[in-house]
């Protein structure tokens, strides 16, 4: 009966461990798969480590503290019991509990404690920095990997201590208690004092480091004025700290030496001094120290800490090497330089990405369960010129299959992969307003051999979010011919081999699906692929590093890649003021996903970064050195978009480094706002292919921009740029207006084309003609000395997913135009030369409509070729509407 118990036993404890172990397991064989093993090993070796010091010194501490307090306690007595007779049995010790009772609370110690093993690293890994701080002259590399672990030592030690002598307190009152005199109870042995007394003095000495931390942190905290120490930091709370620590450890001093002096007069006294120096020194002085010295003159005490305090925080972002550059803005665009800078007209985005997802879903999904999530933004050589082109890669998303085919084996054996990439010019626009396809349809067709794919198979991307398994029985879905689909056989590196029953029943476990163990359609030679979309696939590789919110693709070498911004941060650096959660940032690696293969290399982009420093010691092997990555994809790096958020954000504040200029905030910027779908919003960064003003002639580069402006006001005052070509990449300038004239922002110019007659009427007039004006970003775009505006006009119909574009709005200097083209409004401007007349009383000029209902009658045959016929109805009804209006201004 006995084994039967035993085994329902071992079954349970199975049944509750496998899950965890499933889940290490198959996590293991990820790691090998992508030839990172020691990834995975070096934090789960790092937390049970952590765990093992952690547990042995909390059940050191409380283990020696109670077995010595134990022994105060009188022997266990006999209690006799009466059941059916009388006998006695011997009241169980305490002591024969102690050693598993603190295991089992040192076990729970050191569980919570593995969340500090990346602080455990870099504090075991660290390397200097190379700065040092302004108050201390220490390393910053200080503050960054050491300081956060010896504040958790600290706790750790000061929390373990304080409980086992309050245990060690409350076994002593308990066999005072036992002498039932209350002299007894006051008056505690010796030895017990003279333990307490030693405890007392650890935790004091434990405290006096804890001032000594608490000073070193008023470099990353904020109280006054500014985030790092202030007047009345330096010179009241420090002060106060560093006496506070003396005192701390004379306490602890006096305190050990009780063991042998048996009085507590001098430790008691000393204590007191303690407890009033910290009420007087860091409660009230500081205060104190604010409102009578520093208040009536603050600028002037505080100027040493301003100053400090900017430079820091220019530093930690990476602002510190931003060159500025004054740039004076002519009113008049010259003709001539408009020649000189094609290239640069020829990459103005008049296509903004959220219209063009729409359409790019209308015209290039081609069957339901295929999408598009995110259209980004690249340079390519193509026809011998660098060209801006918008990209989208064609993914699957099994959630759109109908739902009698969403079964396990179509969702997981079937439906494997996503097919293809949509590219197209910045610039191009077609007779019907939609855009140029330079690489389109299934199969690929590419207008240019430099975007030509030879493996256009989407197996790792932005929305393959599901496990798959390949090298199965059954075909894989390839695409769509016709009536038939074409089918494939996965060829690439990627993928776990299911041998064996033990990694089936893990990988079964792990997803929540038993199919993975009973399928027939599985063979020994099948292969799973999980963690398959391009966020996760980084972040379980790499989860110490921050991300960016928008991988991009790349086509290069024929094939599809994903580049994602990886950054290191820290919220410790001394002085710098936080930004959310950190005060650090640097782009500090460039992680690339093979969409095919599925290989993430991660290639270090700031060798200098010293957290990245510290992770390569940590992790070896998993950082590569830039030059390691293929000349083909170096070419599409480019500045993140999050980070130069970032850095705008703060530097908006921080390009004041005059401490007078910052402590008054008289020269505060902003992000500029412009007008987006009728809605004010800030201008997002965008790139653009330009010669920067002061780059050689004939050079151009794509360089990411965002226009400033003073806070609260609308005319601009600077823009801020960002290189992204080697060997410059990463290289930040700031040009910036002069401030005795006015250079116009986007709202000023949003405001400006609203005012402008005929484009108000014309832009009301499609509004009531049953379709819906939607205004792309304006764009500020420099051309040598000028500033040229830019925006493009919508149009979509009210019942109709697909945005044309219609018209481009371009305003230089005290001009306005509105064209079909770029070209045409840049001419208007250029020349001077008045939009169409409009008849007295009319709303919009004939000609308009004539041409509104030739589009309306194009795009409808290119529909009705299509086979859409809901759409060819749709545009046939708006087609009628617009003759009904034409006919009735006649």
């Amino acid at each position: 009966m006995a084994w039967r118990v035993y085994l329902l036993i071992v079954l349970a404890t199975a049944l509750v461990v496998w899950p965890t172990v499933a889940y290490w397991y198959t996590d293991w064989l990820w790691f090998v798969e992508l030839g990172y093993p020691r990834v995975f090993w070096v934090p789960a070796l790092s937390k049970a480590g952590l765990f093992a010091f952690v547990a042995a010194v909390v059940w050191a501490i409380l283990y020696l503290n109670l077995r010595v307090a134990l022994r105060a306690l009188p022997p266990p007595a006999r209690v006799e019991l009466r059941l059916d007779g009388t006998r006695y049995v011997p009241r169980p010790g305490l002591r024969r509990w102690l050693g598993p009772g603190c295991a089992a609370v040192a076990v729970l110690a050191g569980l919570a404690s593995t969340g500090q093993w990346v602080a455990f690293q870099q504090f075991l890994h660290a390397a200097p920095a190379g700065e040092q701080d302004p108050v201390f002259g220490l390393d910053v590399s200080f503050y960054l990997f050491r300081l956060p672990f010896w504040r958790f030592l600290q706790h750790l030690l000061w929390g373990w201590l304080l409980v086992a002598g309050a245990g060690a307190l409350a076994v002593y009152l308990l066999a005072a208690t036992s002498r039932l005199s209350l002299r007894g109870l006051l008056r505690l042995p010796p030895g017990a004092r003279a333990h307490l007394s030693l405890v007392a003095g650890l935790l004091l000495l434990v405290r006096a480091g804890g001032f000594r931390l608490d000073a070193y942190e008023l470099l990353t905290s904020q109280r006054g004025l500014v985030f790092g120490i202030t007047y009345a930091d330096a010179h009241a709370r420090l002060p106060a700290l560093q006496l506070l620590a003396a005192l701390a450890a004379v306490c602890a001093a006096l305190l050990f030496l009780n063991v042998w002096l048996r009085t507590l007069r001098f430790a008691a006294g000393v204590l007191a001094v303690m407890v009033a120096a910290w009420f007087v020194g860091v409660g009230v002085v500081p205060p104190l120290v604010q409102q009578l010295v520093v208040a009536p003159a603050e600028l002037s005490r505080e100027a040493p800490y301003l100053r400090a305090h900017v430079e820091s925080t220019l530093r930690a972002y990476g602002l510190h090497r931003v060159r500025l550059v004054p740039f004076q803005p002519q009113d008049r665009l010259d003709p001539a330089a408009v020649q000189r800078q094609r290239a640069t007209l020829d990459n103005v985005r008049l296509w903004d990405y959220r219209p063009l997802l729409e359409t790019f879903r209308q015209l290039q999904s081609l069957r339901a369960y295929y999408t598009f999530s995110d259209v980004d933004i690249d340079r390519y050589p193509v026809g011998g010129r660098q060209q801006q082109l918008m990209l989208a890669v064609r993914e699957l998303d099994t959630s759109r299959l109908p739902p009698q085919a969403r079964t396990w084996v179509n969702e997981h054996l079937v439906y494997t992969h996503g097919y293809g990439v949509v590219a197209s010019p910045v610039h191009r626009i077609s007779e019907e307003g939609l855009p140029e396809l330079w690489l389109r349809d299934i199969p690929p067709r590419a207008e240019f051999p430099e975007l030509r794919l030879d493996r256009p198979e989407i197996y790792f991307g932005e929305l393959t979010r599901n496990y798959v398994i390949v090298h199965t029985r059954v075909e894989e879905f390839d695409y769509p011919r016709g009536d038939e689909n074409v089918t494939t056989r996965y060829q690439g590196r990627a993928g776990i081999p299911l041998r064996g029953w033990l990694r089936r029943m893990a990988f079964a476990t792990r997803f929540g699906d038993w199919r993975v163990l009973l399928s027939t359609d599985l063979t020994s030679e099948s292969r799973v692929l999980f963690a398959r979309a391009v966020p996760e696939r980084v972040r379980r590789l790499a989860p110490f590093l921050s991300y960016d919110r928008d991988p991009y693709a790349v086509v290069a070498d024929g094939r599809v890649f994903w580049v994602v911004d990886a950054y290191t941060t820290s919220d410790r650096y001394p002085y710098s003021q936080p930004t959310g959660p950190f005060n650090y940032i640097r782009n500090s690696v460039k992680a690339v996903v093979d969409a095919y293969h599925g290989d993430v290399r991660l290639y270090v982009a700031d060798p200098a970064d010293p957290v990245l420093r510290v992770y390569a010691r940590i992790f070896p092997g998993l950082f590569r050195p830039l030059d390691e990555l293929p000349a083909s994809l170096r070419a599409h790096l480019r500045y993140p978009l999050d980070l130069f958020e970032v850095q705008a954000q703060v530097y908006a504040t921080y390009h004041m480094r005059d401490p007078r200029v910052f402590y008054n905030r008289e020269d505060v910027w902003a992000v500029a706002n412009e007008i987006f779908a009728d809605r004010p919003q800030p201008v997002e960064p965008y790139y653009v292919t330009l010669r920067l003003p002061d780059a050689p002639a004939g050079t151009v580069e794509f360089v990411l921009i965002l226009p400033m402006t003073p806070q609260r006001r609308d005319n601009m005052v600077a823009w801020l740029a960002a290189r992204n070509d080697p060997p410059n990449l990463g290289e930040l300038q700031v040009f910036t207006f002069p401030k005795d004239r006015v250079v116009f922002g986007p709202m000023q110019v949003e405001s400006r084309i609203n005012q402008d007659p005929y484009i108000s009427q014309q832009l009301t007039l499609w509004n009531q003609q049953g379709s819906r004006v939607i205004r792309g970003n304006l764009l500020v775009v420099p051309v040598e000395q000028s500033l040229l505006y830019v925006e493009p006009i919508f149009l979509q119909a009210e019942r109709s997913q697909l945005p044309e574009l219609r018209r481009v709005v371009v305003a230089q200097g005290p001009r306005v135009a509105m064209a079909a083209t770029l070209d045409e409004a840049l001419s208007q401007v250029l020349e001077g030369r008045a939009p169409p007349p409009t008849a007295p009383g009319a709303s919009s000029p004939r000609p308009d409509l004539a041409a509104e209902a030739l589009r309306r009658y194009r795009l409808a045959q290119e529909l009705l070729r299509r086979g859409d016929l809901a759409g060819f109805q749709r545009e046939l009804e708006a087609l009628g509407r617009v003759l009904e209006e034409l006919a009735r201004r006649r």
